[in-house]
């Protein structure tokens, strides 16, 4: 069997657009409110800073774009997004890459798309430690 590259990877929202996913950790959700871009989607953004538009279930954030630094990331203005979606740890974002820089060098305005996956009923990850003690902690695995 073939693994798919980074590069053959397409996004769920639209089945053709390059993507990338981001499960949120505490600096997503908590001060200092910043997202490090993959390493394999940096190349699709622009090499210095920019505005960047992420669209979400109908309403839109205007953000700052780190291309000129040595971590890429989005921070003034990733908050407003992560507080107004509630975003909490263990939740899953998907950023589709709708318009904007291609690589050639254009100032188009760069916009993504975001689907938000809530994490559920999934325990936190400390609260496992005490879990599979006894049958009645069991902890279950499913495939």
């Amino acid at each position: 069997m073939q693994r798919a590259s980074e590069d053959d990877e397409t996004t769920p929202l639209s089945g053709d657009r390059p993507f990338f996913t981001a499960v949120m950790c505490k600096t997503h959700v908590q001060k200092p409110y910043l997202l490090i871009i993959p390493t394999h989607f940096q190349r699709r953004l622009p090499a210095r800073r920019a505005a960047v538009v992420l669209r979400c279930r109908g309403s839109s954030w205007i953000m700052s774009y780190c291309g000129d630094t040595k971590l890429k990331r989005l921070d003034q203005g990733w908050e407003h997004f992560a507080v107004h979606n509630r975003l909490q740890v263990g939740d899953a974002c998907v950023f589709e890459l709708v318009s904007g820089y291609a690589g050639d060098g254009g100032k188009r305005e760069v916009v993504l798309e975001v689907q938000v996956l809530r994490r559920g009923g999934l325990p936190e990850p400390e609260d496992l430690a005490t879990k599979g003690d006894t049958a009645d902690e069991a902890i279950i695995i499913l495939d």
